[in-house]
């Protein structure tokens, strides 16, 4: 439970304003609230607070239908409101029709129930496509969750090996992708054919000559999906495996992708905090590295 004392300059605001504008609660977060005014339930979040009145704000359990697996969960760091994960490649974050159990997720609400003794939602921050392998942040609560998309700061850093040698040290790629009909591909498409906005900067950390690769680090400005996937195949080096964007090689039987650091707000104090976790030996492997 949090507790909270009102501010004076805070005397007179309703409830749900008061929690939305200090504590970065969002609307949908206030629906999954228990409110306590001064010891009292409170139903109504437009109900109005006095200064020095007492909160007290019980979030509610929320049930989940994913059943707790023993998958292995590498945890790159963890705190009261976050747990963040280094994701092997050839798994499925959360469970689809098709694919309903031996996912992250299962894994994720097994490792929740050994620590807290719990079954607890797991709440995915971010995604990372099954063949993708690095750092997934999953939010232990909705404030948590609420804090993230409204007010905190998120930035997320990849390693990826490409096919060809890269020429320029230091570029932005700054080209609106989207999809066509029902094709998994994203291609460049202009906003008002329905494309989004899409920003990527890279950065060359080594160039392989001897191998035609090279190994970037890409930064995303922008979240969509397949994002540095279509970009680098765009520029004409597509990820190394990629055999949707046309990176397809014996040497390699997935993208060669890694999330491997990512800053985030720390929820109660707001520092920005950054964690980063090793290339995957496959990776390493391939670079001899």
């Amino acid at each position: 439970m949090k507790k909270y004392i009102i501010e004076p300059e805070y005397d007179g605001y309703e409830i749900g304003t008061y929690l939305k504008e200090t504590k970065g609660y969002s609307g949908r977060g206030l629906r999954n609230l228990e409110i306590y005014l001064n010891g009292k339930r409170v139903k109504n979040n437009s109900k109005k607070v006095r200064k020095l009145n007492r909160l007290h704000i019980r979030e509610k359990e929320k049930e989940t239908g994913i059943k707790p697996m023993d998958i292995p969960i590498k945890v790159a760091y963890e705190d009261k409101n976050l747990l963040l994960i280094n994701k092997d490649p050839y798994i499925i974050v959360h469970p689809t029709q098709k694919k309903v159990d031996k996912t992250l997720a299962n894994g994720v609400v097994n490792y929740f129930l050994q620590t807290t003794g719990k079954i607890m939602v797991p709440r995915f921050y971010n995604r990372l496509d099954m063949n993708t392998s690095g750092i997934i942040i999953v939010t232990k609560n909705a404030y948590a969750q609420s804090y993230l998309q409204e007010k905190g700061v998120v930035n997320k850093f990849y390693q990826a090996i490409v096919l060809g040698i890269v020429e320029k040290d230091e570029f932005l790629i700054d080209r609106p992708i989207g999809k066509i009909g029902d094709e998994l591909r994203r291609v460049e498409l202009k906003e008002e054919e329905g494309g989004q906005s899409a920003q990527t900067k890279i950065r060359v950390l080594k160039r392989f000559p001897d191998k035609n690769l090279t190994l970037i680090e890409a930064e995303l400005l922008t979240g969509r999906t397949h994002q540095i996937r279509a970009h680098m195949s765009l520029e004409g080096y597509p990820l190394l495996g990629d055999e949707l964007y046309g990176g397809a090689d014996k040497r390699a039987d997935r993208q060669m992708l890694h999330s491997y650091k990512t800053e985030f707000s720390d929820v109660e104090t707001g520092e920005l905090k950054s964690v980063e976790v090793e290339l995957p030996e496959d990776m390493k492997k391939l670079l001899e590295i």
